[in-house]
């Protein structure tokens, strides 16, 4: 009995957060029961509304435009306007896309709440700057890692649900109903995301301006930050911009080859979706003393050379077998880069300057994601399937030598 309270008790003090921390954990992971069912499909969903494959590359790419204003924006604002205020209004923001998402019957629709999802990542550099705010530097491995397993478990299972909507109702109603969890769960979380979550950064008073000058000003304050920020920060902004470019090329046609090329059914692909999840929950519990051991850059170094390897094992997959290595090898880097990476960052970024560079973090994958993304469509559609794939292994070994090339961190 006393080994049962002390086990217990040790794994409380394991997954104790700071209360912001706990309060942002916990109602991502909420709203993730919903989102989960969705977010793996969500091209799948724009092919079934009738949109091309050209057409699918060019509105993810629209999408990553106005996610990089939003970001511009939110780096700015969480250091200007307070990082309370910023989450909770364009969590709700988000919240709406989801529903707006349920109701579109018309490929021409999708623009609609892709611009308004795109947008409510303005709040992205505030939460991002909440977690560092709140967590102890010598505990920011721990928590990082209790926040990302958290954050993860509706992944162990929920996106089967999803892929059991699609089986019954088809793509087109499975997916739509998945939109509708994904708002009723999503307004539950920001409902007590808007009651619990505290402020965390005293904001300086500021004047009103038109939308293009905090645009203007975003832009320049954390081009500004970056230049003065350490020679850690300037090689971790080029390793996440090289992997935008593979991302670019590989994450919106992902479900479309395993479903479509493959012809695998979507339940098969939520399967996958399932046991990466499980894998990446699993190992975040147990990364952090991994991590410790060897360094956060040891570790993220580690991390990057799952990608290339995993988009090699995606591109010659044929069987479900291989398909489920594939995933496994992308959770495992997920699951050690995910702590290490944020420990760098908290430790390498001053606190003023925490929301503007955060939000660059953010801006530069997704600046060059941009092509990426149309290129893929072009790519997938005229050149074959399993090229953007291929194609993908070459920024993400480049990404490995560059942080191959950082000194000075552990």
């Amino acid at each position: 009995m006393t080994a049962s309270v002390d086990w217990l008790r040790k794994t409380r003090g394991f997954l104790s957060l700071p209360r912001n921390a706990w309060v942002l954990t916990s109602t991502s992971s909420l709203w993730s029961i919903g989102s989960a069912m969705a977010s793996p499909y969500q091209t799948l969903y724009f092919a079934a509304l009738g949109a091309s494959d050209i057409d699918i590359g060019i509105l993810v790419a629209f999408g990553t435009a106005v996610t990089i204003l939003a970001l511009l924006v939110g780096g700015y604002v969480a250091d200007t306007w307070g990082r309370r205020r910023v989450i909770v209004t364009f969590s709700w923001i988000s919240v709406c896309s989801a529903v707006i998402y349920a109701v579109i019957n018309s490929a021409y629709l999708i623009i609609v709440p892709l611009t308004i999802a795109s947008l409510a990542s303005i709040y992205t550099p505030a939460f991002n700057s909440v977690m560092v705010d709140s967590i102890e530097p010598a505990d920011r491995i721990r928590g990082f890692s209790v926040f990302s397993a958290i954050n993860n478990v509706p992944s162990i299972i929920v996106p089967t649900l999803g892929g059991l909507l699609m089986a019954h109702y088809g793509i087109l109603d499975g997916v739509k109903l998945a939109y509708c969890a994904s708002a009723l769960f999503g307004a539950i979380g920001v409902t007590f995301r808007s009651r619990m979550l505290g402020e965390t950064f005293a904001a300086r008073p500021h004047e009103k301006k038109p939308f293009l000058s905090y645009v203007k000003d975003s832009f320049i304050s954390g081009i500004n930050a970056t230049r003065r920020s350490t020679p850690v920060v300037k090689r971790l902004l080029l390793y996440v911009t090289l992997a935008g470019i593979g991302t670019g090329l590989t994450a919106p046609f992902a479900s479309i080859y395993v479903v479509d090329h493959l012809n695998f059914n979507p339940i098969d692909y939520s399967i996958i979706v399932d046991f990466a999840g499980l894998t990446t929950v699993s190992l975040l519990l147990g990364v952090v003393f991994l991590v410790k051991r060897i360094g956060s850059k040891n570790a993220v170094l580690i991390a990057s050379v799952a990608a290339p390897i995993s988009n090699v094992m995606f591109s010659q997959a044929k069987t479900m077998d291989e398909l489920l290595e594939w995933g496994m090898t992308g959770a495992v880097g997920t699951a050690i880069q995910s702590p290490s990476l944020s420990s760098i960052q908290a430790e390498a970024i001053e606190v003023e300057h925490r929301g503007k560079i955060l939000a660059m973090f953010s801006i530069l994958p997704s600046l060059v994601s941009l092509p990426s993304q149309i290129a893929a469509g072009l790519i997938y559609s005229s050149v074959g399937p399993v090229f953007p794939f291929l194609l993908s292994v070459v920024p993400f070994s480049i990404a490995v030598a560059v942080l191959f090339s950082i000194k000075g961190s552990r």
